[in-house]
This record gives structure tokens, C-alpha cells and sequence, in this order.
């Protein structure tokens, strides 16, 4: 694919949840031209979709993210995000969007130390309010409405958390057990849509894994897209649906992971995968997605529902 294309969904009539167009950043340097940081990046995603962005250290990738997310503004171009109707309208003039949620790499430095699992989690329901536990919020599943407590010990069972951690400070918890304190957050809102910013390159190897699972598992269980940045190839081939490579600002190649993978047509892209030195390109991760979801339904089709209990929160 070329950097003007637009990397579209597999099947024409999938539900289309994010439409990037013709997106440009450029970053204003005192006393020479500004940085281009993405350039002219066109790009769709469909409900249920791990959209995997891949490339190394200043392509442009965490910079499409932040702008996704709303926390940066683009030069140029647009996001469309779907409206009440389900109409792709461009973002409002609002620096966030309920609909967009987004998980960081560093999860320790987008909470508060001192705070206890329970406010950090809670804000997602509650912006800008003063929290209680007895507080009533909307269930994410329907219009009934739960108290706090109730709702943020149900996202803490949901990612594999005992709900004895809501008592706990952000402060007492380990990286692992942070990163899915964020990740409950993000899911808070029942968002279309979650940015995962490298969310586990600064995880254990150990741990990786688990919260990769855990990011799958969520997204065949609820049915939200995932926006997933990484400089590393083999973790799209673990997760990803659709790959995007970005390199210089630039998408340079995407397509289905393991059609990118197994046959890379572009010399960067090539080049990323030579990098990775024990990759394997067989039928785990990738190799499943092409043409087929999980259990083997196609695309375009509703994803099953998890039947795996969560995993312990040892880490």
C-alpha cells in the first residue's frame, strides 16, 4: 500500500468505527521548518478490529494515537468518529470523546500514586465530580443503574483483578496489576474504541503475554476496536487483525497481519521483521486472522463470546 491509500477494512460492509483522512502533524521548531510528524495517513477501522500500527522510535505512530485520542489536533485532515445515528461525522471541537478511551505505556505516570484503585477507575465514570462509592452510575450493559463500588469491582473482576484491589493505592500495585488498573479504566465508558499506546513494552516478558490475552479476551467479550500501537512486529502477529506500517510520518504497507507478515512487499517492512530474531510466522495469532475471526467465524460477523474465567492477578 502506498502512504496516499486508505487501509480499509477486509470486509466493504463492516461496520466502519474510525475513518482517518488525509491526517497531517507537523510539530512547530523555534527558528526552522516545522517537524512533520505524520504525513498524510489515511486509514479505517471496523467494530471489533485490532488495528495493529507498527514502526520504530519517530515514525509517527504514538502521534496518530494522541491525535485519535484527542489529545492533539491534527495540521490537517480529519477523524471521524461514528455519531448517535452511527453516521461517520468529524470529531466535535471537544479535547476528549467518550467513544475513544486510551491505555499509555507508562500506566503509573496517568494516576495518581496516593489515590486508591477505586478513584482511579471511578473517574472514567464520573469526570470531574467528586466521587462517592454510593454514587450512581449507568451500567455499560444496559440502562440500569449501579453504584460506584458495584461498577468498578465489576471492570477490576472483568481484567483478572481480585475486587479486594479497589481498597488498595495505585502506589501498592505492580506494573502489571497498574497496566490493568488502566486498562479497567479505559473500559469504564464502554468506549467504541480503545488507543493502546505501547501498552506492554515496559511489562516483564512474562507479563506480556498475559495482558495481550487479556486485551483479546476483552475485545471478543465486549466487541470494542482496538487501536494498538507497537514497535514490535511480533506482537501484532500475536494480536492483530490488520497491520499498518508506518515509517518517516508514512504508511508504507498494511493488509491483513499475516499477508504483511508472510509476504512484506515493502523494504522497511522487511526489514522489521529481519529484526526480530526468533519470529515465527505460523499459524498462532496471525495466522488465524486472515479471513477468520476467533473460532474461526469471518469477518464482519459479531465475535463469540469469552468463555474463559479472567486470569489471576499474580502480576
Amino acid at each position: 500500500m502506498t502512504d496516499n491509500a486508505i487501509a480499509s477494512p477486509a470486509s466493504p460492509g463492516a461496520d466502519v468505527v474510525l475513518r482517518i483522512e488525509d491526517l497531517v502533524v507537523d510539530f512547530p521548531m523555534a527558528h526552522r521548518a516545522p517537524v512533520r510528524a505524520v504525513d498524510h495517513v489515511s486509514l479505517e477501522m471496523r467494530k471489533a478490529e485490532i488495528l495493529g500500527i507498527v514502526g520504530e522510535s519517530g515514525s509517527g505512530k504514538s502521534t496518530m494515537a494522541r491525535v485519535v485520542a484527542g489529545f492533539l489536533e491534527p495540521t490537517e485532515g480529519d477523524i471521524l468518529l461514528p455519531d448517535s445515528d452511527g453516521k461517520l461525522v468529524p470529531r466535535s471541537g471537544k479535547r476528549g470523546h467518550r467513544d475513544v478511551q486510551m491505555v499509555f505505556q507508562q500506566s503509573a505516570v496517568s494516576m495518581n500514586p496516593r489515590s486508591q484503585v477505586w478513584k482511579v477507575i471511578g473517574e472514567a465514570y464520573s469526570p470531574n465530580r467528586w466521587l462517592s462509592k454510593g454514587r450512581s452510575v449507568a451500567d455499560g450493559h444496559g440502562p440500569a443503574a449501579v453504584t460506584l463500588e458495584s461498577a468498578v469491582k465489576a471492570e477490576l473482576h472483568r481484567v483478572g483483578l481480585p475486587e479486594a484491589y479497589s481498597g488498595k493505592r495505585a502506589a501498592e500495585l505492580s506494573g502489571g496489576e497498574k497496566q490493568r488498573v488502566a486498562i479497567a479504566r479505559a473500559l469504564a465508558p464502554r468506549p467504541l474504541i480503545i488507543v493502546c499506546d505501547e501498552p506492554v513494552s515496559s511489562l516483564d516478558v512474562s507479563i506480556r503475554a498475559v495482558i495481550l490475552n487479556l486485551f483479546e479476551r476483552l475485545r471478543d467479550e465486549l466487541g470494542m476496536a482496538l487501536f494498538f500501537i507497537s514497535h514490535d512486529i511480533s506482537v501484532m502477529a500475536h494480536l492483530a487483525d490488520r497491520v499498518v506500517v508506518m515509517h518517516d510520518g508514512k504508511a508504507v504497507e498494511s493488509g491483513p497481519a499475516r499477508e504483511v507478515i508472510d509476504n512484506p512487499q515493502d523494504d522497511y517492512t522487511r526489514r522489521l521483521i529481519a529484526a526480530v530474531p526468533s519470529f515465527e510466522r505460523g499459524s498462532r495469532g496471525a495466522g488465524q486472522r486472515n479471513g477468520a475471526g476467533r473460532g474461526g467465524m469471518p469477518h464482519g460477523k459479531p465475535p463469540r463470546a469469552a468463555t474463559s474465567a479472567p486470569e489471576n492477578a499474580s502480576n
